[in-house]
């Protein structure tokens, strides 16, 4: 038995309307558009369904300024057949434009997510060449290698092709002495490698090199936090999306495989004048002079005995950080007589409290039983639930606090700041894991509804990664992935939520 290589795990996208595992990811045919919306009357489903969908259009549509270009959808109206896109893309759709969607769970795709761009494009929809290395054709670069320059290298004598990036040391070669068909080229770290088919009598007859600016694509998962975030609810939402990952090793398990995501750049420090409560405030660190300027989150690894705090930044100007509140809250209840539903205005019969139900998940019994018993998410909070308190909705008791309510977001109990505290920037985005059964996953009505019986948290480093199991040769495991978006959320546009993996 061995350990898979690096290349041998690969992320696909899943969708809702699947039906099987490994099921066609439909390809759409646009009927006209604007810059920011797409008419298609072949997409018959209800109002609403492909809100907050990532699609993305072919690498030979018709519209050449579309080709592989990326896009969120912010509304779909049924009755008009219309897509309305979150920003404006870089052409107007035509007829016969193709694309694809992707939304929400349930089962995989037959789609690969997709690595880094090279040279501005993504190799898997628009193929990528060298100028010096001939007969050379790059599909895939990872995303587990770094961002930069990346060389990749021909030597003649030895028929062999070498990648690295920046100042690192090439990696080991790839034969190329015949033809090769998705061949991988690893970078020194065994982890970076990138996908290649070669003609191997069209190669140069001597030493060559090619270089390649590697990039971070855009809103291929993750969409940028733009200002149009809270456009869909001024009070701020949670967002869920699936990735599925799969052991292509057709031999050996992937033995202790854990995942992670990236955090911003800023090196850790500590707060070193001013404090926050729960309200909009702001401090000094100590040094952040390598820190995001606006749109990030911020962990402060002291508080609540060293399990953690979190808020979201505005902005920082130098040292100087600005908090927006916590208005989000945790309640749990009983009790449980008419079904509260997201979206819903909850009140606090004794104290006045106020939310709004982000999330709401029964953990036992039921709304028909009376005696649904479960946790809420709650945002725009206004003052505190009490323990034994009623819930009503309009004027009306459809449950009981079990509990006093807890401010907080991201799954931390918000609490007071102080000088001193140890500070670190935060994940962009949650993971929790899912197993499927029979593979199929959890499969919420909306990317807005979070999936059941998956508990999230940040894993933001490989001393702090998402445990998933030991995948055996052939299978498939689900990461879903839950952004947070607040009320006024600033824009930032190098978003990396990237998911990367490791195992023994």
């Amino acid at each position: 038995m061995g350990t898979p290589t690096a290349d041998k795990l690969r992320y696909y996208f899943a969708s809702k309307y699947l039906v099987a595992d490994g099921g066609t990811i439909t390809e759409q045919t646009a009927d006209s558009g604007t810059a920011t919306t797409i008419v298609d009357a072949a997409l018959t489903q209800a109002d609403d369904y492909w809100n907050g969908a990532v699609g993305r259009f072919e690498g030979d549509t018709t519209t050449a300024a579309l080709r592989g270009q990326f896009f969120h959808v912010k509304d779909f109206t049924a009755s008009s057949d219309t897509l309305t896109l979150a920003r404006s893309l870089p052409g107007v759709p035509v007829s016969g434009d193709t694309y694809k969607m992707f939304i929400g769970g349930n089962y995989r795709g037959d789609t690969e997510l997709y690595g880094l761009s090279m040279n501005g494009s993504l190799p898997e929809l628009i193929s990528t060449t060298g100028t010096n290395v001939t007969g050379l054709t790059i599909t895939k670069a990872s995303q587990q290698l770094d961002i930069g320059t990346m060389s990749v290298f021909y030597d003649f004598s030895q028929d062999e092709l070498y990648i690295k990036v920046g100042a690192d040391n090439y990696g080991p070669g790839l034969d190329v002495s015949g033809d090769v068909s998705a061949g991988i080229i690893t970078d020194d770290t065994f982890n970076g490698w990138i996908q290649v088919d070669v003609v191997a009598g069209s190669l140069p007859g001597d030493n060559q090199t090619d270089e390649f600016i590697l990039a971070k694509p855009e809103r291929t998962l993750t969409p940028d936090y733009e200002g149009y975030e809270t456009a869909i609810d001024g009070d701020g939402y949670t967002r869920y999306m699936l990735e599925v990952v799969k052991n292509t090793d057709s031999t050996d398990s992937m033995v202790g495989l854990e995942a992670y995501t990236n955090k911003p750049a800023g090196t850790a420090t500590t707060m070193a004048s001013g404090g926050l409560t729960t309200a909009a405030g702001s401090f000094v660190a100590t040094d952040a002079s390598d820190w995001d300027s606006r749109g990030l989150w911020v962990k402060n690894t002291t508080v609540n005995g060293g399990a953690g705090d979190c808020r979201y930044i505005k902005y920082r100007s130098a040292n100087s950080f600005y908090s927006q509140a916590v208005e989000w809250a945790t309640l749990s209840f009983d009790g449980g007589t008419t079904e509260i539903v997201k979206g819903a205005t909850i009140e606090d019969e004794t104290s006045g409290a106020t939310a709004v139900v982000d999330q709401i998940v029964v953990t036992s019994g039921t709304w028909g039983g009376n005696d649904a018993a479960g946790d809420m998410i709650l945002k725009a909070v206004d003052g505190d639930f009490g323990d034994g308190n009623n819930i009503q909705v309009s004027s009306s008791t459809y449950a009981v606090a079990d509990g006093d309510s807890a401010l907080g977001m991201r799954g931390y109990t918000a609490v007071s700041w102080s000088p001193a505290d140890s500070i670190e920037p935060m994940s962009d985005v949650d993971l929790g894991a899912d197993a499927p059964s029979t593979d199929q996953f959890e499969n919420p009505s909306t990317v807005y509804t979070a999936p059941e019986n998956v508990t999230f948290t940040d894993y933001p480093s490989t001393t702090d990664a998402l445990p998933l199991t030991e995948l055996a040769a052939g299978s498939i495991y689900g990461i879903w992935r839950r952004e947070w978006i607040v009320s006024d959320a600033r824009a930032r546009s190098d978003v990396d939520s990237s998911i990367n993996s490791f195992w023994s």
